[in-house]
């Protein structure tokens, strides 16, 4: 998220989940800002398609809290820690779409094409990295712009068969998203660090690419123990 001190832009970090759900909800309801974490939550789904008005949200959001201090069978407060409690976790998250200087993010053009890939980070802890397809001219994200097929496989440093080559479909066509109820440049493609991918186009040659790996910590000095060194390929 990026807001404003003086003339000065200063990033707000992607550290908590409440940074990234807030983005989500002024994204969705620009014309509302939450006043509470439960709030946040809440409409971070989507989930009123209502009119979109001041007082239609906050009708929504009424009987949403309380139907969930029913469900609970608790209170205002209750239903608020709990909310805070989610918010507050640690977040690595695959799909969130880069912004402007965020780090680790690729773009290449595609040969005889107006379009380009732009490979950014996803969840850490699972190797996942994300591709989507941008206009080169303005870097403008965009959904599936030409028929293709993409394969990832094991590149040069991944053990040998530790993953076959398989197809690719995005993120969204794997949770059942049709391509007409996807929102613009929302589409995303999940690959892991280390991949050898092949992007084949009707009538072009394939474009192949090795998806950058993320360095792990050093392993600590103990120092009770002797480190032994091996090396690194056969």
């Amino acid at each position: 998220m990026l807001t404003t001190a003086g003339n000065t832009p200063v990033w707000t970090p992607r550290d908590t989940l409440r940074a990234v759900y807030l983005e989500t909800v002024r994204e969705l309801y620009p014309y509302y800002t939450p006043k509470n974490d439960f709030e946040i939550l809440l409409l971070s789904g989507g989930n009123y398609k209502g009119v979109a008005s001041l007082e239609g949200i906050m009708q929504h959001i009424d009987k949403q809290m309380k139907s969930s201090i029913t469900l609970r069978r608790g209170t205002r407060e209750s239903v608020l820690r709990s909310a805070t409690k989610v918010l507050d976790m640690e977040q690595d998250i695959t799909g969130l779409k880069p912004r402007p200087g965020d780090p680790g993010v690729f773009i290449r053009p595609l040969p005889d094409c107006d379009y380009s890939i732009r490979l950014f980070p996803g969840s850490k802890a699972a190797s996942e990295y994300c591709l989507d397809f941008v206009l080169s001219a303005t870097g403008k994200p965009v959904n599936s712009p030409f028929k293709f097929n993409l394969f990832a496989g094991p590149g040069p440093t991944i053990p040998v068969g530790f993953v076959p080559t398989v197809g690719i479909q995005s993120l969204e066509r794997s949770f059942g998203v049709a391509p007409k109820d996807m929102r613009p440049g929302a589409e995303k493609f999940v690959l892991r660090d280390g991949q050898l991918c092949t992007l084949q186009r009707p009538g072009h040659k394939d474009v192949q690419f090795i998806v950058p790996k993320r360095r792990r910590p050093e392993p600590p000095n103990l120092p009770n123990v002797d480190f032994l060194e091996l090396p690194e390929y056969a």
